[in-house]
């Protein structure tokens, strides 16, 4: 058999314990029964063996009325001078079976129980014997005590692997609300950031639309060019308020964040410690305001991350603008000291889940981000972000 199919029963088997134990009962029955037919064959040792064996069918659901019966009739069995222990091992198999099951399936004093109980009555058969000496008092009290300790140390175990499974389970849901919670989080700042591009655009459209008004008899030509212009800043508009769909949030005071301000952004980073080399190649300008913000805030996360878990390691942002996309890369050369508990201007003030908001922001606009250990040591954040370039409305 190979081992997926010895697993595949093992499995099998687990998932059916009063059919296993059943089975093993009436195995041990019928061994026993064929062992006393092969000795003295006398109708008192052939139930005394059945009384022995047979309990070994409910000793997980009823383990301490196994031990009692099963031990009784061993008890029962020598003071009638049955001596079933002496014609076969089932017997023997069936009584260790019990007292293992006792400790291993019932509470501490019901496992208790079993055991004296059990101790007691193979200790109160010994004078029917024919010789009594001290080992066999040793000699039975051993293989009375060891299953009991081999079950009781099993039991043990298995709680406190279950145990362990329901922390682990409580764990993954708490991580799993807690995601949630940051992500939720950080679409609502998402929205009170993006609020104030969207009222920026609503308000260029209403003073675009004044002008029209004065200018349509006038100059036509002219009015018609700013009727153009009015319709690109507008659909350019709602191609924004998908990111908002769903979210709710109030304006955030002070000037917009851009990638035009990284520079600003780069200086805090190095005044709190944070050495920073700043490359960028294209131009950061008429970006969709979408687009600007998203990657200015995957930097500003990034940089932070490295501030609270690397600072002082030389760190590089590179930040390409090409013909159809925003190519983002943070990346550090590792921790050279105890991050610093200081945070620079600007950025945020919350710890975990950085990378979570990192990666919302980049599905939102379509894009992907990617991060984890570099190589040679440190970390690395890249981002991919689709290009929408942003209509002038000057």
């Amino acid at each position: 058999m190979t081992d997926d199919g010895a697993d595949a029963l093992a499995q099998w088997l687990r998932a059916r314990p009063r059919l296993v134990d059943f089975t093993v009962a009436a195995v041990l029955v019928a061994l026993g029964a064929g062992q006393v037919m092969a000795g003295d064959g006398a109708a008192t040792a052939l139930i005394v063996s059945v009384a022995m064996t047979a309990p070994v069918a409910w000793r997980r659901r009823r383990p301490l009325l196994a031990v009692l019966i099963g031990w009784s009739a061993l008890f029962v069995g020598e003071g009638l001078g049955a001596d079933i222990t002496s014609q076969g091992y089932a017997a023997v198999i069936a009584l260790i079976l019990t007292v293992y099951s006792v400790a291993a399936y019932a509470p501490l004093r019901r496992a208790l129980v079993g055991l004296v109980a059990a101790l007691a009555l193979v200790w109160g058969a010994i004078p029917f014997a024919a010789s009594q000496t001290v080992a066999d008092f040793a000699f039975t009290g051993l293989i009375t005590l060891a299953p009991w300790l081999a079950g009781r140390t099993i039991r043990d175990r298995q709680l406190r692997i279950t145990e362990l499974r329901r922390l682990a389970r409580e764990l993954e849901h708490e991580r799993e609300e807690r995601a949630r919670e940051a992500r939720d989080a950080e679409r609502s700042r998402i929205a009170r950031e993006m609020h104030d591009v969207l009222a920026h655009t609503v308000s260029v459209v209403v003073v675009q639309l004044g002008a029209i008004e004065r200018i349509m008899e006038s100059d036509p030509g002219t009015a018609r060019s700013v009727v153009a212009s009015v319709r690109a800043t507008a659909k350019s508009a709602l191609g924004e308020l998908r990111f908002l769909l769903g979210l709710d949030g109030v304006p955030a005071a002070g000037p917009r964040p851009s990638l035009a301000r990284l520079g600003d952004l780069v200086d805090d980073m190095r005044a709190a410690g944070v050495p920073v080399e700043l490359t960028v190649r294209g131009s950061v300008g008429g970006l969709s305001s979408a687009v600007d913000l998203a990657a200015y805030r995957i930097v500003q996360e990034s940089l932070t991350n490295v501030m609270r878990h690397a600072t002082g390691a030389p760190t590089r942002a590179l930040v390409v603008v090409d013909e159809d996309a925003v190519r983002l890369t943070v990346e550090d050369d590792g921790a050279t000291r105890p991050a610093s508990r200081v945070h620079p201007p600007g950025a945020p003030e919350r710890a975990g889940y950085g990378l979570i908001g990192m990666a919302e922001r980049a599905r939102l606009c379509g894009g992907d981000l990617e991060a984890g250990p570099r190589p040679g040591g440190g970390f690395r954040v890249q981002a991919w972000l689709p290009l929408v370039r942003a209509v002038s409305v000057a």
